[in-house]
Formats: C-alpha cells, sequence, structure tokens
C-alpha cells in the first residue's frame, strides 16, 4: 500500500473538496492510502505535520505557498513531493486592485522546483510552471458526476442561476443590464444566486439561496441555464472553469466568458455559448430561454462530455498513476 498524506490549507474549502477529499475512498480501491491534514494557522501544529511527511511515501501539497523555511523542512523530511493546485495562486484574485505579487512568484517559483511533479489544473497553469523550471502535468479538476443523477421533470420556471462563493460575485457585474432587460421583460423568469452571502446588486432582482454542501446538487437542478462570467485577467486564466463542470453534471447548458479553461470545457453550440459583450449575453440567453429543446439538448450533451473528460470516475486512475510514478515503490 502506497502511502501519501496531503497538507492542505483548510479542508473545508471547496478545492480541496474536489481536489483532494473526493479522492480517499477511490484511490484506496487502487492501493493507496490517502490521509488529508489541514495545515492550519499555527506555526507549531503545521511544523509537527511535516516533521510527519517522513512516515509516509509521498506528500501532496496541495495550493499552499510555503515559506522558504517550512518548505526546506518539507522537502527534506518528505521521501516525494507533489504539488497540486487549481488556481493562479502566484498573482493575487480579481478583487485585488494589484494582481501582480513578487513574493507569491518566488514561493511559487521555489516550491515547483523542488516539487518531484506538479499537478496543475488547466494548460494554463502548466504553462506558468513549466515557465518557472518545474515538472508539469494537466490534471483537471473533476465532479462526481454518480452524484448528480439525471434530470426527470422539466423546471417549472425558467431560472438563470449561477452558483459560487460571494469573493466571485466581482465577475457578476458585468452582465446586470442584460439581466436586468431579460427580467423585465419575462414576467416568469429569476435570476438565482447560490452562494454564502446574499450579492447586493443595487437595481437587480435575486432569488437568492444559502449555500450548502448537502443541497448544491438539488438547487442546481432548479436551474435551466447556468452562467459563469469573468474578467480577462490572470487569476481567471488559471480558474478550471468548475461551475460549468457543475451546471454539465447536472444536464444544465450554459452561456460563459471566453477566458482560460471556459474555452475547454463548452463547446460552442453544442453544450453551451460563448458571450464576450452585454447584448451576446442578452441574444445568447434569450436563445435558451426561447427554446426549451434545445436547453434539454444542449445539456444532454454538457452531460456526456462531464462524463467522458471531467468526472471523478476518469480521473481516479489518471492520478492513481501519477502518484505511483513519483512514490510508487
Amino acid at each position: 500500500m502506497i502511502s501519501i498524506l496531503a497538507l492542505v490549507e483548510d479542508e473545508r474549502a471547496a478545492s480541496c473538496r474536489f481536489r483532494i477529499r473526493q479522492f480517499v475512498e477511490p484511490l484506496a480501491a487502487e492501493g493507496i492510502a490517502l490521509r488529508v491534514r489541514g495545515l492550519g494557522r499555527d506555526r507549531s501544529r503545521r511544523r509537527g505535520l511535516i516533521r510527519e511527511a517522513a512516515r509516509f511515501s509521498g506528500v501532496i501539497l496541495h495550493r499552499k505557498l510555503l515559506r522558504r523555511g517550512d518548505l526546506g523542512r518539507l522537502r527534506s523530511a518528505a521521501r516525494r513531493l507533489i504539488y497540486d493546485f487549481d488556481d493562479a495562486v502566484m498573482f493575487r484574485d480579481s478583487n485585488a486592485s494589484r494582481q501582480a505579487s513578487r513574493q507569491r512568484q518566488t514561493r511559487f517559483r521555489r516550491l515547483v522546483r523542488a516539487a518531484d511533479l506538479v499537478l496543475a489544473g488547466n494548460e494554463y497553469l502548466k504553462e506558468l510552471t513549466a515557465a518557472t523550471g518545474g515538472r508539469p502535468v494537466v490534471f483537471p479538476t473533476v465532479v462526481d458526476t454518480g452524484a448528480y443523477p439525471p434530470r426527470t421533470n422539466r423546471e417549472r420556471e425558467e431560472v438563470i442561476g449561477w452558483m459560487g462563493s460571494s469573493s466571485n460575485f466581482v465577475y457578476l457585474s458585468g452582465i446586470i443590464p442584460p439581466l436586468k432587460a431579460l427580467l423585465a421583460s419575462r414576467p416568469g423568469l429569476s435570476f438565482r444566486v447560490v452562494a454564502d452571502r446574499p450579492p447586493g446588486f443595487g437595481g437587480l432582482p435575486v432569488d437568492y439561496r444559502p449555500w450548502a454542501e448537502e443541497s448544491e446538487v438539488a438547487e442546481l437542478k432548479e436551474f435551466s441555464i447556468g452562467v459563469m462570467p469573468l474578467l480577462d485577467d490572470p487569476w481567471t486564466r488559471g480558474k478550471c472553469a468548475f461551475k460549468l463542470l457543475q451546471y454539465g453534471a447536472a444536464s444544465l447548458p450554459s452561456v460563459a466568458s471566453p477566458v482560460g479553461a471556459n474555452r475547454s470545457v463548452i463547446r460552442e453550440g453544442v453544450t453551451g455559448y460563448f458571450a464576450g459583450s452585454p447584448e451576446e449575453w442578452r441574444k445568447r440567453l434569450e436563445e435558451l430561454l426561447d427554446d426549451r429543446g434545445r436547453r434539454e439538448n444542449m445539456g444532454r450533451a454538457a452531460r456526456r462530455l462531464v462524463e467522458e473528460r471531467y468526472s471523478l470516475s476518469a480521473a481516479v486512475p489518471l492520478l492513481a498513476r501519477f502518484i505511483r510514478q513519483v512514490a510508487g515503490p
């Protein structure tokens, strides 16, 4: 049995849930014991976990950009080190006034050079890693499609939906005008936001639902169309299009910005549409709202795409192979 210690910043974070935690049971069936531990903020706890790394066949460090001293201690303790990330962590996010960060870039460069393998969530992140001297492979974020049963009932009302963290509300600001226009012209239409807190979009009626892990699939099933608008900046180009994967798993068509991994997940006119301006957003959403049959056909195609390329069942053998290559006997 190969034993792997996964060190994460926050065990409750969505990235840990989908890139680490959901693999624990299926990897055990592959002969790989994955133990997940949160590094937290306490320095003594963190250093204790780093010392514990010596007991395992290898370590997966998820997302965290360690300081030089902690990285040195981890590299000395770990027999093999894999770094896993699914965002452009060498930059600050889109809410920051200045995204470039010398400290983040230095820590990232030092870390990927120290790692035996880097699991990058998409091609953009792979390119950034390779440019700094790391050894990357693409390992996309995936969903457990078995948790998303096929849609059996037509939606009772038309719902344009968005699910995510409130830290990403900034991306919705660009589609407020077309949403306002659509809601004003279609009395039976609603715009639903499922998040950790209500948004504050002045003048835009929002049907807010609080997010909870146990209800997220049921909430997605009530959407008619999923949306994923993005700015185009160094941070968003590193996003792994996870909303689109959830929408697709729930058999939903999507409308999204043509940014980063969105370009790989959406097949234009087959599983959804791209929109790059307010006018395009309104046009594409209207096309889907006016044609229920098209929505359902695109939703089925999106489901097939996720099952084939972005499902947990497809990803487990790939991750097991990467781990064995690095930390196998």
